[in-house]
């Protein structure tokens, strides 16, 4: 009798563990399928930032050639018309320094020690 019961209960055991086994490999099947999905996502993510970063790197290369072109004609153009300039100009530039008389810078000076005394005043 002993041998009946653990045959019917092998039977409904087996059973479980095959629905288990089935249900644990579907389980995995999915997590497997999603995986390489997102590394196949990650991949051509990759690519596309590497196709960024390719495209900036020559934008900057080509950047760096003309601004290195442009400051270099700039330079020259300044440099020739900086030897060349009318007098009339460095005259102007001359006059434009404002010159104080000495009447003038004593009575700020005498202002200054003013405001300089009345902070400290102040300040206590």
């Amino acid at each position: 009798m002993t041998k009946k019961k653990d045959a019917a209960l092998s039977a409904a055991t087996e059973q479980k563990i095959e629905d288990f086994a089935e249900d644990l490999g579907k389980l995995l099947g999915h997590a497997q399928n999603k995986a390489e999905g997102w590394l196949g996502q990650r991949k051509q993510i990759v690519d596309y930032l590497e196709g960024i970063r390719n495209t900036a790197s020559g934008l900057l290369d080509q950047l760096g050639h003309v601004s290195g072109t442009a400051a270099g004609k700039a330079t020259r153009a300044y440099r020739q018309t900086a030897k060349t300039q009318p007098e009339e100009v460095v005259a102007k530039a001359k006059k434009a320094t404002r010159e104080l008389s000495a009447e003038a810078r004593a009575s700020i000076a005498a202002a200054q020690k003013k405001r300089w005394a009345k902070w400290r005043k102040e300040r206590g």
